[in-house]
């Protein structure tokens, strides 16, 4: 009869047989490499301002712990451009360029504020802290600058109306503004998704409240709006074809009584030419 006996260790093997261990280790050192560095570069925080406004960069995970920091624009050809430098609880230094002068840092809450910002100022910003102990971590931002909008230009045309409806188009244009937005509201309308587009077209009836219409354009950084009442460009395109009607009426008339009088004038001339003419009497020749 066997006894129950302690298993004896049997000897180890790598997992893939005739790899020795350093190689796997490098091998898997080179795999975590890669693995990583296929994440890209950290996720930048798009931004929009408006040319001649203010630009303000606030990372969203400030830095509680930290010694320097380093704020650069690009890159561009390769390299970046140094907008500042700064440590903690010491004045910033910009160095001379085209960020000097207009280039600030807010030590509370850890942001860059330029102003005012030109069209050059777009592209990529980058803000490298570096931490007490040596360690850095780079916050980015992708900076998008728009030209500031004017009021649109609202154009109303009226374009049939019958029996007391009006039927009228509305275009909204923003020019010189590039790519914009546009969404409409009028008073009255129940709530939903505004009109997308330029034009708009409206139905209103002369016994309906008053109807205001606005228009809106937008782009990443600013918004304006222009509204106009049409309603009252119904009742001016009545007013306007009413006073149309009359003025037509009454030159038919004046062409009538024109007519009427003429006809009358030349009855009488006629009359006249025949009473100042009487048909002679064939009168006798005496003879001597």
């Amino acid at each position: 009869m066997w006894g129950a006996t302690d298993a004896e260790p049997g000897p180890r093997f790598p997992p893939f047989p005739g790899i020795p261990m350093e190689h796997l280790t490098l091998l898997l050192l080179i795999s975590l490499f890669f693995s990583c560095g296929a994440q890209g570069p950290p996720e930048c925080w798009e931004q929009a301002v408006s040319a001649n406004g203010t630009l303000e960069l606030l990372p969203k995970k400030p830095m509680r712990e930290w010694a320097r920091v380093k704020w650069r624009m690009g890159p561009s050809a390769g390299s970046f451009q140094l907008i500042l430098m700064a440590e903690r609880n010491k004045s910033a230094s910009v160095p001379k360029g085209s960020f000097s002068g207009r280039a600030v840092f807010q030590e509370e809450p850890l942001s860059l504020r330029i102003s005012p910002v030109h069209a050059a100022d777009a592209g990529h910003y980058e803000a490298e802290f570096e931490h007490p102990s040596g360690g850095v971590i780079t916050r980015c931002f992708s900076v998008s600058v728009w030209e500031p909008l004017q009021p649109p230009h609202l154009e109303t045309r009226v374009l049939h109306q019958e029996r007391g409806w009006c039927n009228l188009s509305l275009l909204c244009t923003a020019p010189g503004a590039g790519p914009v937005s546009y969404s409409w509201s009028c008073t009255g309308d129940a709530a939903g998704a505004p009109e997308p587009w330029p034009r708009l077209h409206r139905q209103v009836h002369a016994d309906a409240d008053p109807t205001v219409c606005g228009c809106n354009v937008s782009n990443p950084a600013s918004w304006s709006t222009a509204n106009t009442s049409i309603s009252a460009a119904c009742r001016a395109a009545a007013a306007g074809a009413s006073r149309y009607y009359c003025r037509m009426k009454g030159l038919l008339c004046l062409l009538v009584l024109g007519s009427l009088v003429a006809a009358v004038a030349v009855t009488h001339i006629l009359i006249w030419q025949q009473g100042s003419h009487p048909c002679g009497v064939p009168g006798s020749s005496s003879a001597g």
